[in-house]
């Protein structure tokens, strides 16, 4: 049902297997109740897949534990940003680069560029627009592009900042060069240049002298069908300092990752 992932020093990255998330639960119960937290003042660390996933397992453990306190459920992409603000320098609570914050953004710099040539299409959406309602609605679909950018695309992003406009075609120029608008006019405002897509080396090599106190003692991932390569990274690298239980929802005891699909 288990198997090490892999080793670093005292510390485990662990994965745990089974077609029900019941088994799953049960083996996180029995887990922290036979090895509490040796602070009782911290929290213990369940990372899930959505607020649903929290709820539920916060019912299960308090109804097979009697009690459930002092156990947090954050989010992968929360958490991360928690961890990193923690061990880097000038990374603030929260990003300049959240969905929100690049959706408001968006609506005050895209109106100037509105009028290039590389921007038709967008202008062709707005037209006749008398209200700001259909470019509050471009600029939030915008910030969600981006968002998805930074989790799934970070190399598109490092390239678009070295003025590499690549993969974009000719239909899709307009993505570089908003982004790098976006980064100019964060810049300008003097905010942190910090985003999903640029600190990760920064935490690898921070993780190796981070002080105990800023470390989870361990670390569940309950549940979690998939995670971006970048975030399973930096799992890796938290996982040399502290214990890390993988618990995945898998339907088949045999290896099959390597079954691709002939359509």
């Amino acid at each position: 049902m288990s198997s090490p992932l892999l080793f670093a020093g005292n510390f485990l990255l662990k994965v745990y297997h089974s077609n029900a998330l019941d088994v799953l639960r049960d083996v996180l119960v029995e887990m922290i109740a036979r090895e509490p937290l040796r602070d009782p003042f911290c929290a213990e660390q369940i990372l899930v897949q959505s607020p649903g996933m929290a709820q539920w397992l916060k019912l299960e453990l308090a109804e097979r534990l009697s009690i459930a306190a002092n156990i947090e459920f954050p989010l992968p992409a929360s958490f991360l940003w928690s961890t990193f603000s923690q061990l880097l320098v000038d990374v603030p609570k929260r990003s300049a680069y959240s969905k929100e914050s690049m959706t408001w953004t968006l609506m005050r710099i895209l109106p100037e560029h509105i009028s290039a040539s590389d921007f038709q299409a967008l202008k062709h959406y707005l037209a006749g627009d008398e209200t700001p309602i259909r470019l509050y609605q471009l600029c939030e679909k915008i910030a969600d592009l981006f968002d998805q950018y930074l989790v799934y695309r970070p190399d598109w992003i490092a390239q678009w900042e070295r003025n590499d406009n690549a993969p974009a075609d000719t239909e899709q120029l307009w993505q570089p060069i908003l982004w790098r608008a976006l980064v100019a006019d964060t810049g300008k405002r003097k905010l942190p240049h910090w985003h999903r897509a640029n600190m990760y080396d920064a935490f690898i090599q921070a993780i190796a002298s981070a002080p105990a106190s800023d470390i989870p003692e361990r670390l569940f991932v309950f549940g979690i069908s998939a995670l971006p390569e970048n975030y399973l990274q930096a799992l890796v690298t938290l996982g040399k300092r502290c214990d890390i239980h993988l618990m995945v929802a898998n339907p088949c005891r045999q290896f099959w990752s390597d079954i691709v699909d002939r359509r």
